[in-house]
């Protein structure tokens, strides 16, 4: 009975009027309909085992397409139009729905997505949609989008016996730049944070910003602690370089608290609150500092710069 309900969906979605493609979680295209066939031109087997890379019109940007995989790797239902370039050359506009598809421990395994042909004009929706995952000041991934990420890094860390890294980080005296420069000073500030960040991480490392001035990032397949005390050691020094903000030589500092998992524990809440409390053992020494939280268990890596 189980084989024919599910032959009895395979015919379904082939013979649906809407193209309908099927992916691993790498992207690797496992499965399409007929319907889309007809829309790219492309026969099945040549897409089945390629990516849809391979349909891309060039209309799109890198920042499109990431904030896109970290929505989906997230377990989050993305929607939003695409202009896809088909076999011929041509290249037609597309209301695409990508959905995640979940194994019974909740980890993503594939991505279904349905295309719509017709152009839509939603641009309010995508709008909302952007603002619900990342932060309008910066454009980083916001809190509900990491702590959905980073839910899913714990998930194939698990299945895979591999360890990750969470830093929870901190601004040293931000009230400060407030207090005396102004809110809008303190929020271009926080831009400036936000980029050197991001350019001081590998691509693969996801940066967020959870509220405030406190900060987020996600380090997955650095097993040794000495390369996340490296890479912490480089995000402090990064900060601590001045900033120009609206003519003015700004020098602030971070303090970083670090969890590992699993030494520190098994789910989002015991990493989070483990780098929380590390980041504020950090502050407590003066802060432009990391801590590790493993400094509760009796190990201490050396990870301090000098307080400023």
């Amino acid at each position: 009975m189980i084989e024919n309900d599910q032959q009895v969906l395979v015919r379904a979605l082939d013979a649906a009027t809407n193209p309908v493609l099927i992916t691993e979680r790498t992207g690797c295209i496992v499965w399409i309909n007929k319907a889309f066939c007809l829309l790219s031109g492309y026969s099945k087997p040549e897409l089945v085992g390629k990516t849809p890379h391979l349909l891309s019109s060039g209309r799109q940007d890198t920042t499109f397409y990431r904030h896109l995989w970290m929505t989906i790797l997230a377990g989050v239902t993305w929607q939003g139009e695409m202009v896809e370039r088909r076999k011929d050359g041509g290249t037609c506009i597309v209301n695409q729905v990508i959905t995640p598809v979940l194994d019974p421990h909740g980890a993503v395994t594939h991505f279904i997505s349905i295309l719509h042909n017709f152009k839509v004009m939603d641009e309010e929706r995508a709008a909302m949609q952007k603002l619900a995952f990342h932060d309008a000041l910066t454009g980083l991934p916001n809190r509900v989008l990491f702590l959905n990420l980073l839910n899913q890094a714990i998930i194939s860390a698990a299945r895979h016996h591999q360890s990750l890294a969470l830093m929870f980080i901190d601004l040293d005296r931000f009230k400060c730049v407030n207090d005396t420069l102004g809110h809008a000073c303190g929020d271009r500030l926080l831009v400036a944070v936000a980029e050197r960040l991001g350019q001081s991480v590998r691509r693969s490392d996801v940066v967020s910003r959870l509220s405030g001035d406190e900060f987020a990032i996600l380090v997955c397949g650095m097993d040794r602690i000495e390369l996340i005390q490296a890479l912490a050691n480089k995000l402090i020094a990064a900060i601590a370089q001045p900033f120009m903000i609206d003519n003015q030589r700004i020098e602030t500092h971070i303090s970083v608290g670090i969890s590992l998992y699993p030494a520190d524990g098994a789910n989002v809440e015991q990493l989070l609150e483990r780098a929380d409390s590390a980041m504020y053992e950090a502050k407590r020494s003066g802060g432009n500092a990391c801590r590790f939280s493993l400094l509760e268990q009796g190990c201490e890596p050396a990870c301090d710069y000098p307080s400023m």
